[in-house]
């Protein structure tokens, strides 16, 4: 498990124009649309998306490759969850929801970097829509007792959309055999 904290502090020391939250989120947006790390390229490639093309130092780019290895288990055949890094519920509620619009905000960003393979349809064109909505969300709302409340429930549908993105950027599954021999058996 990586904690807010250890990712904030990467942010702080080496990519102080983001927040933990984004770059969380913006590592998932990668994910979801196919990115995958090339053996000696993924280092400059994240510092182009992360840093402006600047190199990170050898530690940065440690905390980094944790962390992307932390959000591709998250998209495995056996994980049932995203695990989100967001502050811990001890942070006051309003630092909480600003975190989860810059972790949506973070996601399209990723996202966006890659050149989409297809177009979303369906769910997963209203998930995208979804987490363009919670990226505008207000942090300084006046109902704390219902933000609270909400926070748990929007906190859930950052995993759902991830999830579903995910699942529609997969390639379809090609003809078997089997299919092909009988197209030609008359």
């Amino acid at each position: 498990m990586i904690a807010y904290s250890q990712v904030n502090e990467l942010c702080l020391t080496y990519l102080p124009d983001l927040s933990a939250s984004q770059l969380a989120g913006m590592l998932h947006g990668l994910v979801t649309n196919g990115y995958v790390p090339k053996e000696g390229l993924w280092h400059q490639e994240l510092a182009d998306f992360l840093n402006s093309g600047d190199p990170l130092p050898a530690e940065g780019l440690e905390g980094l490759e944790s962390l992307l290895a932390f959000t591709q288990k998250d998209y495995q055949v056996d994980s049932f969850s995203i695990d989100l890094i967001l502050p811990e519920d001890d942070y006051p509620l309003p630092q909480r929801v600003a975190a989860i619009g810059d972790w949506a905000q973070g996601f399209l960003t990723g996202y966006g970097l890659i050149k989409q393979q297809k177009e979303l349809e369906g769910d997963a064109k209203e998930a995208l829509q979804d987490l363009a909505q919670i990226a505008q969300i207000d942090s300084n709302a006046e109902e704390v007792e219902e933000l609270e409340e909400a926070y748990m429930t929007i906190c859930e549908h950052l995993k759902m959309s991830a999830q579903i993105i995910f699942a529609a950027n997969q390639p379809e599954p090609t003809a078997t055999a089997n299919n092909s021999n009988k197209e030609s058996i008359h």
